[in-house]
């Protein structure tokens, strides 16, 4: 199953690999808990709780909440693996964008 995720922080570890902490939204909840409005929810993760993916080679670090594209490794929602940069992104969280309203 190949899907997308919200970048939520990156690093290099001791051998070379990018590990990056992803938001996959069918399987952590969306990227925003308010999302919900105030209703019960079941299966969202916090970011501090997000797991580290191991990622492909990347032309560069990903930003937070820029989209990247990931592959699931298992029959499972346990093991994914950054296949490569969507382009996409929260563009409000990127350049601080504020609404008209503001």
């Amino acid at each position: 199953m190949i899907t997308f995720a919200f970048v939520k922080d990156c690093y290099y570890a001791g051998d070379g690999t990018m590990m990056v902490k992803c938001r996959i939204p069918s399987v952590h909840g969306p990227l925003s808990e308010k999302e919900y409005r105030g209703q019960a929810v079941r299966n969202y993760v916090r970011d501090e709780n997000l797991p580290y993916c191991q990622s492909l080679l990347l032309p560069y670090e990903p930003k937070v909440d820029e989209v990247v594209a990931v592959a699931s490794l298992d029959d499972g929602k346990s093991t994914f693996i950054v296949i490569g940069l969507t382009g996409g992104s929260n563009l409000q969280s990127l350049i601080g964008m504020r609404s008209a309203n503001e």
